[in-house]
């Protein structure tokens, strides 16, 4: 999904998509086309995890920083510009990000953080719902494909509409590109180490959160929020995948601090020097 950028220098404004756990960038949906719609003259790359989607035969690194590794070397090749980066991340995604942002901020010009949390601020009970472990941990037991996918998207997506537009795209996916329970339990470990909140002065921060998430406690996104001083919106009913249960809103918030924020992405970090 590439396009020119008119104006200006000329060079890239490149928006990098990341998704969560044991998920890859076709569980997007239609949120990308409606992404890209919004920002008609940028580039915008959805870039799988090791482990996942295009990558799934790779084996997931155990730990944030060689997860983080392999997706920055994929942007930067993918690239071939420079330009900095804007992630748009969710959950596990979102915890790439923060990782991003921690070693090599002068990459980025903005991060938006999608229902995510931290070791630093949240404890384990809220990273993952103890209401929900039993149900999480049947969801290693089930056979069937159609109703493991299932029971997630009634897990992590609220809407009754966009569950039924959700499960004929996750289910072939599930078929076509199975993720290694390896690579889930790889990245699994590696989001429950995870503690990173590193601040930069000069990236833009953005978060995102549902009030109706039943996967990850809200007060995750919002202790972030009160720790770190960066901005949240809340979705009063939406749930841990807001780019399905109201895709519009997450992109109208996204344009909405981009503008506030002055987010260029003209210029920035030569990426001839970045490996």
């Amino acid at each position: 999904m590439k396009n020119n950028r008119a104006g200006g220098s000329g060079k890239p404004r490149t928006w990098i998509l990341l998704r969560g756990l044991g998920r890859e960038q076709g569980h997007w949906g239609p949120f990308s086309d409606i992404f890209a719609s919004n920002f008609p003259d940028d580039e915008v790359l959805m870039i799988d995890l090791p482990g996942a989607g295009e990558f799934r035969d790779l084996t997931s690194p155990r730990d944030m920083n060689g997860i983080f590794q392999f997706v920055r070397a994929q942007a930067i090749e993918r690239t071939k510009a420079q330009a900095q980066f804007c992630l748009v991340s969710i959950s596990l995604g979102a915890m790439v990000a923060l990782e991003w942002l921690k070693q090599r901020p002068d990459d980025l010009s903005g991060c938006v953080l999608i229902n995510s949390s931290s070791k630093a601020v949240s404890p384990i009970f809220h990273r993952l719902r103890w209401q929900v472990w039993r149900k999480f941990l049947s969801l290693i037991t089930i056979t069937s494909p159609r109703e493991r996918e299932k029971a997630i998207i009634e897990l992590v997506i609220n809407s009754e509409a966009a569950r039924e537009r959700a499960l004929p795209l996750w289910y072939r996916l599930a078929v076509e590109r199975p993720i290694r329970y390896i690579n889930f339990t790889n990245q699994l470990l590696a989001a429950s180490r995870f503690k990173t909140l590193p601040a930069h002065p000069d990236v833009p921060m953005l978060i995102l959160c549902g009030l109706g998430d039943r996967f990850v406690d809200p007060s995750c996104s919002i202790l972030m929020h009160e720790k770190m001083k960066w901005p949240v919106e809340k979705h009063p009913w939406g749930g841990h995948d807001l780019t399905w249960d109201d895709p519009q809103w997450v992109t109208q918030k996204i344009r909405s601090w981009s503008e506030a924020s002055a987010i260029s992405l003209d210029g920035g970090a030569d990426t001839s020097n970045k490996l």
